[in-house]
């Protein structure tokens, strides 16, 4: 009996050894903070400001890089919200929005200071962005809001751009 017991604890002991397996292999977090942008339309239909939500029907994003148009993000899809890519290797970055082909288009600038951030030994380091300056044309775009300056999640809203009701 006693040798069964001895062999019951060895068994628990490697079970044990196994479970403690270095997790540092894995990342279960994303690395990505995009910068999220929610669509608004101001509608002043009988004389009433009213702010509601609105889905842009050909929405067309691109980042510009040296003043040409780079990469698509989106290319003409019906969307309520985007999601940025801030740059983690420079201070800004710039998109070219389109919010309906028979549109004018804008054009976004984002100044942001860029903190690095230890997220575990699996994952490794991430970019937080704190924004500083937004700047963009005004020929579809009314006005933004800024929700939160701060850029540590894709899953807050931090920009409202408002556009008027055409």
């Amino acid at each position: 009996m006693r040798t069964l017991y001895q062999i019951l604890l060895t068994c628990a002991a490697l079970i044990g050894v196994a479970a403690c397996e270095n997790e540092t292999k894995l990342c279960d977090q994303t690395l990505r903070t995009d910068l999220h942008i929610h669509f608004s339309l101001l509608d002043t239909t009988k004389g009433i400001l009213r702010v509601r939500d609105t889905t842009m029907p050909k929405v067309t994003l691109f980042a510009i890089s040296n003043g040409v148009n780079k990469d698509s993000i989106y290319r003409k899809q019906p969307l309520q919200d985007i999601f940025l890519p801030l740059s983690p290797v420079v201070d800004s970055s710039i998109f070219f929005l389109r919010v309906d082909s028979a549109l004018t288009p804008d054009t976004l600038t984002f100044r942001y200071k860029r903190t690095r951030h230890f997220i575990s030994p699996g994952c490794g380091f991430g970019t937080f962005f704190f924004l500083d300056t937004v700047i963009t044309t005004l020929h579809t775009i009314d006005s933004v809001v800024i929700n939160s300056k701060a850029v540590t999640n894709s899953n807050d809203t931090h920009l409202t751009l408002l556009f008027l009701n055409q």
